[in-house]
């Protein structure tokens, strides 16, 4: 094994205050995502640099301080075994929930709205049910979210879609083995805020407004075999479990941020 370039130190104390709102655990109880969606922080020694992200996920998992931590919550992890870590860089340059706007006006057909001001709710619209990758899909949230065929899908664009807050409506959205779909879509953004808050850092640019200064990636991680290790994998056609390490520069800290589907409803 090749020594390590960063070394990692868990930070237990640094509590992620938007995921323990009880508001929030509610919300995943009903997702079948309670105690199976994390957040850990972690420091870390080095100067991070954009083009070494390979060399930061795989030392990632490979340390012993961040293997300690996750097995507390995955007792078959095993940073040792660690072959490879794929990343991907995911867009998160999104600073206000004014970004699902759209989703809420009535006009476009994903929900209506009923009370006034902020007290009102926006009802999501069901539609015939019908199964496209292992969802099935019967509100025309989802058929915005997943159905490449309907019209809703293309209320967002591609660069839309492949925004991180974009990503949590659709993680929410599916959530866990046993989730149960919410008929107002209130629940799903309240989350995404919250959650949103935990992870990412930003900082005011002169003349260009507020601006997020962390760097997120979806990350796999794989054994010598290619058997992936991280997150846990069941055999379901749908991404039920995922992961992202989100890094903050500045302040040499990393968030992993992680799904390992549960095989049993938490109450």
């Amino acid at each position: 094994m090749s020594t390590l370039t960063y070394t990692f130190y868990h930070l237990p104390n640094k509590e992620p205050v938007g995921l323990c709102n009880k508001i929030v655990q509610g919300y995943l109880l009903k997702w079948s995502m309670k105690k199976c969606l994390r957040i850990n922080y972690y420091a870390f020694n080095q100067e991070f640099k954009l083009d070494d992200i390979n060399q930061f996920a795989l030392d990632f998992f490979r340390d012993n301080n961040v293997t300690n931590s996750l097995q507390a919550s995955f007792n078959q992890f095993a940073g040792s075994n660690i072959a490879r870590v794929q990343t991907k860089s995911i867009p998160c340059t999104v600073t206000s929930m004014a970004f699902f706007d759209k989703l809420l006006d009535p006009n476009n057909g994903i929900v209506c709205f009923s009370g006034t001001g902020d007290d009102g709710i926006h009802t999501i619209h069901q539609c015939m049910e019908v199964y496209k990758n292992g969802i099935y899909i019967s509100n025309k949230l989802k058929m915005m979210l997943f159905e490449d065929e309907c019209e809703e899908y293309f209320l967002y664009n591609e660069d839309e879609r492949a925004e991180f807050m974009f990503r949590l409506l659709q993680h929410f959205s599916i959530g866990g083995q046993w989730c149960q779909d919410d008929v107002v879509v209130e629940p799903y953004l309240d989350a995404i805020k919250y959650i949103y808050k935990d992870l990412l850092s930003v900082e005011k640019i002169p003349e260009s407004g507020m601006q997020v200064s962390s760097k997120m990636y979806q990350v796999v991680a794989f054994d010598s075999n290619d058997t992936v290790l991280f997150p846990k994998e069941i055999k379901s056609p749908i991404s039920y479990s995922f992961a992202y390490l989100v890094v903050n520069p500045k302040s040499r800290t990393v968030a992993l941020f992680f799904h390992n589907v549960g095989d049993k409803i938490y109450t």
